[in-house]
């Protein structure tokens, strides 16, 4: 640019413009890496991953009532295992608004297992995968997507058909958005 020109308002502001865009030309290195960048800055905007909770050791021992609940159902032993398994889940749920999800997590979980032949570790660990639907409270959606997964192949691989693995994994959205301490963050809006 000219100095003089500059001072003399006799600036061509079409000619600087253009001065600009010359290292943006087709096949220039800068183009490419203009789209890097960005490409890059995208990729920073996903939600990040929340804690995962751990039971500690008086969970642990609830959460063996809660598989006893779920065996109960299973077997038919105890006409009472639903409502013991609504319950032992239910106070999970800090908040009172969270229950008809918690409940209704509980109802559809034990109509999947009822009369299936669920071991004593598949029962403890479709115990632990519904604590930890209640439990976490800050996890992301990706992280959400995953414990929905997880929930749906631990039900298939115990022999509960797809249609009611599906639902209850479904479920566990439905109380993940009940419970969720997590607010959005402004760039996970895009």
């Amino acid at each position: 640019m000219d100095l003089a020109a500059a001072r003399a308002g006799r600036l061509d502001t079409g000619a600087a413009a253009r001065s600009l865009l010359i290292p943006m030309r087709s096949g220039s290195g800068a183009h490419y890496l203009l789209i890097a960048v960005v490409a890059v800055l995208a990729a920073g905007c996903r939600q990040a991953d929340g804690p995962i909770p751990a039971p500690n050791a008086t969970v642990q021992e609830e959460l063996v009532d809660v598989g006893r609940d779920l065996d109960d159902i299973a077997t038919g032993r105890d006409p009472a295992g639903s409502k013991n398994l609504a319950d032992d889940l239910r106070k999970y749920a800090r908040r009172s608004t969270a229950v008809p999800a918690v409940d209704e997590l509980s109802r559809r979980a034990a109509g999947a297992v009822a009369g299936t032949k669920l071991s004593e570790q598949a029962a403890q660990r479709m115990a632990h995968t519904l604590w930890l639907s209640i439990a976490a409270r800050e996890i992301s959606e990706r992280q959400i997507e995953s414990l929905q997964n997880d929930t749906q192949s631990l039900l298939m691989s115990i022999g509960i058909a797809e249609e009611n693995a599906q639902q209850v994994a479904a479920q566990v959205g439905e109380v993940q958005r009940a419970v969720t301490d997590r607010p959005r963050r402004w760039y996970e809006l895009f």
